[in-house]
């Protein structure tokens, strides 16, 4: 049952073949008015009956034959006996043709009134049928019903109008998904792509109906497929439709129905389902949650506008890339990018490109189709990119490359409230810097040791000889030894341990130790264990995979870790000195040296904040 190879079309072909088979899928069905915002009409919509019914009056006053009045002026008063007094909305008899301000009429008794002005014929009457007449068009075929329609489509008489239905079942597979607000142990996952996939489907009115989790079992995915079969019009199933020895949803398919095809030449996204059931459309998504939302985007968001369900506009929007950005020749490829204004120009920097990373759909404000037969772009180049929030979220944007460490987040956080948004590029130190030479950030997030108070400032000379920067402190990481048995300086080199990255700071710690003490690091067991950062360290330690390593107080805490200090990185947001001018650099500043930004270190602990907000300048 199991398919282990992908037999992969292209892109645009997979989409002809969404279109072309399933392009008429959609039943309609009748809702009440009260929930039809949104929908798309499945019908043309006629009037009920006439609006107005009859005659009525537009003003309060008196109903008169028109012929009667003729003459009346304030020499000549004519008095009329045939009349009617009304109210604006009240029916007019026809023997009447005309409605007279009830200011301008004088009552002369019980009996009869006195007019000095003549009344037109129609004047302040509104017609039988003015407004619309009985079986005239309200609105046709294929219209998207605003809210303020249905005002006017409960006047016309219209309780359930005809509308496109479809109706999505979701079905999540996989013996090791457990639910969201569930803390996933070693090899479990949350399931989160039935309930993002249901989300987008919704904001499109498409209903969906979300079905339990079902184990890596064929006969139970068969049995709740053959369900939901039944029970929709378009049946979307999460993972298993990789080529893994436990992915049976393909297999399912064409034994209920016609595989159409298994593998797409996309990535990410590149292990998609497409099948037919009873002539209903089966889509196979990656279990990947970014693969997920591609698929979802690219091959079932096309059928959905067709058919009606669209969902919000997407603006494309010119921008320069910040760096090279390679692909494979032979995929389309869908990369995430931060988008901001910089000067007159609009930045666009990747995220990250890993189909399980979803912060990057969050961090991110656009993203960008790399078409098959081309081999990518260089830094610089312009494209248009596809935004994902409006480009007014991008001209309040600040894009900040190099070291990402916790305190750019409560930067983040303090900033949303002024609605100026923090794009954060995870790319190191050096690459900051680099970033901050091409003009291609708004600032560079940094970090170094030293004793001297110099912190960057080689670097920044090394790489920015002939710009002045300003150096705007954010605040000193409290760097040491984290073990489970408070292993301290002296019992290090004699501990098993993890160790990092050549160059990183909590190398040169280690090493800084290992000198003072006269031990060889090649002697210590674990020293060629090398993890790739603080976080990772650290874990290792919470996991018993080693007795103790060197990472920041706040990691130590968050693993429940004794922790011993032992030297201080100082963490700066490098800033050239042109964009020190920018509104939105202002408030970063700003928030930097709040006092809401400087209680939340001190309430995290671990962070020295006496350099917090302070600026200096390297010229």
């Amino acid at each position: 049952m199991v398919k282990r190879y992908l037999s992969q079309i292209t892109l645009d072909e997979a989409v002809e073949k969404v279109l072309t088979i399933f392009g008429d899928l959609s039943v309609s069905a009748k809702v009440p008015l009260a929930e039809s915002a949104g929908m798309i009409t499945a019908a043309p919509v006629y009037a009920d009956y006439s609006v107005p019914v009859t005659n009525v009056a537009a003003m309060d006053g008196v109903a008169v034959k028109s012929n009667e009045t003729f003459g009346a002026s304030e020499q000549n008063p004519v008095p009329v006996t045939d009349f009617l007094r009304v109210n604006t909305g009240n029916a007019v008899p026809l023997s009447y043709d005309a409605v007279v301000m009830i200011e301008d009429v004088w009552f002369e008794g019980d009996e009869g009134i006195t007019l000095r002005k003549s009344a037109r014929p129609w004047q302040n009457l509104r017609a039988a049928g003015e407004d619309i007449k009985q079986g005239e068009l309200i609105v046709p075929k294929g219209y998207r019903i605003r809210p303020f329609d249905i005002g006017a489509l409960g006047t016309y008489g219209i309780a359930e109008p005809e509308v496109k239905r479809l109706r999505a079942g979701l079905i999540p597979t996989g013996s090791e998904l457990v639910p969201i607000g569930t803390r996933p142990g070693p090899g479990q996952v949350v399931e989160s792509n039935i309930t993002m996939a249901a989300a987008w489907l919704e904001e499109r009115n498409v209903d969906a109906c979300c079905y339990p989790a079902t184990p890596d079992d064929p006969d139970l995915i068969r049995e709740v497929i053959s369900k939901a079969v039944f029970e929709n019009d378009v049946i979307i199933i999460s993972a298993g439709s990789s080529a893994g020895t436990r992915d049976f949803t393909a297999g399912v398919i064409e034994e209920l129905g016609e595989l159409v095809f298994h593998g797409i030449a996309m990535m990410p996204g590149k292990p998609m389902i497409l099948g037919r059931i009873e002539g209903k459309l089966v889509i196979g998504l990656p279990g990947y949650p970014i693969s997920a939302q591609v698929v979802l985007r690219e091959i079932l968001g096309p059928l959905l506008e067709k058919l009606g369900f669209n969902g919000p506009p997407t603006e494309k929007l010119e921008v320069s890339l910040a760096n090279d950005l390679t692909s494979n020749v032979g995929y389309d490829e869908f990369v995430l990018l931060s988008v901001a204004k910089l000067g007159e120009r609009y930045i666009a920097a990747q995220q990250s490109r890993g189909a399980g990373v979803q912060m990057a759909a969050i961090r991110s404000n656009a993203y960008l189709r790399l078409p098959a037969p081309i081999e990518g772009y260089v830094g610089g180049e312009k494209v248009f990119a596809s935004m994902t929030r409006s480009r007014s979220h991008a001209d309040r944007s600040l894009l900040v490359t190099g070291i990402m460490e916790p305190p750019m987040g409560w930067l983040s956080n303090i900033l949303s409230g002024g609605e100026t948004w923090l794009h954060n590029n995870n790319t190191g130190n050096i690459s900051g810097i680099i970033a901050l030479k091409k003009d291609i950030c708004h600032a560079a997030a940094l970090h170094a040791l030293s004793g001297d108070g110099e912190y960057n400032t080689p670097f920044i000379r090394q790489y920015l000889p002939d710009q002045e920067i300003h150096m705007a402190g954010v605040a000193g990481i409290v760097l040491g030894i984290a073990s489970k048995t408070g292993t301290g300086k002296d019992e290090i080199s004699v501990s098993a341990i993890v160790n990092q990255p050549a160059g990183s700071e909590c190398r040169i710690i280690l090493d800084s130790l290992f000198d003072e003490m006269s031990v060889a690091p090649e002697s210590v067991d674990g020293y060629s264990k090398v993890v790739n950062n603080p976080l990772s360290a650290a874990i290792a330690v919470a996991q018993d995979k080693c007795d103790a390593s060197i990472t920041s107080y706040s990691i130590a805490k968050t693993y429940g870790l004794e922790f011993e200090p032992v030297a201080m990185e100082q963490y700066e947001l490098a800033i050239s000195d042109e964009n020190m001018g920018d509104e939105r650099i202002g408030r970063l500043l700003d928030a930097l040296s709040s006092g809401e930004f400087r209680q939340t270190l001190e309430d995290a602990g671990g962070y020295d904040v006496s350099l917090t907000g302070k600026i200096r300048v390297i010229r």
